[in-house]
């Protein structure tokens, strides 16, 4: 049936509703397009101020016996997580973001990033992670439109206890 033989819309007129004749290879690209126009019409929530990092809980304090055995890896894993402890340790207690940590770890946020990918594996397969967690401490946050960032911290006793297991501190 040519177009213009086709039948008109069907209008209900107790609503604001007409119904169309959409070719079924056309319905995904209509209903897009209704979303966007439904998107443009409703208002924008306003821009709230930077949000608090959301801090997880805090797994309890890891033994130094634990820790030595962690600094002792020879792994890339290891090695890059040695120095986001040792860089933690440094700064008890502060929020280093993941670019802060690189920098004060002397090393690039890829690899902390693919050294925290294969860390809880590690930990899993060594150390009792379901009662010791993290030997560090992860907050996400961020200003809201923005990627989340994430932040990380030594608490003061679990940096003592890592320059302990380091040999940087007395036992």
């Amino acid at each position: 049936m040519p177009a213009a033989e086709q039948a008109p819309a069907t209008v209900d007129q107790d609503s604001d509703v007409v119904m169309v004749a959409v070719p079924v290879a056309y319905v995904a690209h209509v209903a897009r397009l209704l979303a966007e126009l439904d998107a443009e019409a409703k208002p924008r929530p306003v821009p709230r101020g930077p949000l608090r990092p959301k801090e997880q809980p805090p797994a309890r304090p890891w033994p130094v016996e634990d820790l030595r055995r962690l600094s002792t890896g020879r792994s890339l894993t290891h090695r890059t997580v040695i120095q986001v402890l040792d860089a933690l340790a440094r700064r008890p207690g502060e929020l280093l973001s993941s670019p802060e940590l690189a920098a004060e770890a002397g090393t690039t946020r890829d690899k902390i990033v693919g050294a925290f990918a294969g860390l809880t594996r590690l930990l899993k397969a060594h150390y009792d992670f379901p009662a010791l967690g993290l030997p560090f401490t992860r907050v996400a946050g961020g200003p809201e439109g923005r990627p989340p960032e994430m932040f990380y911290r030594l608490d003061e006793e679990q940096a003592m206890r890592w320059r302990q297991a380091r040999g940087l501190a007395p036992e």
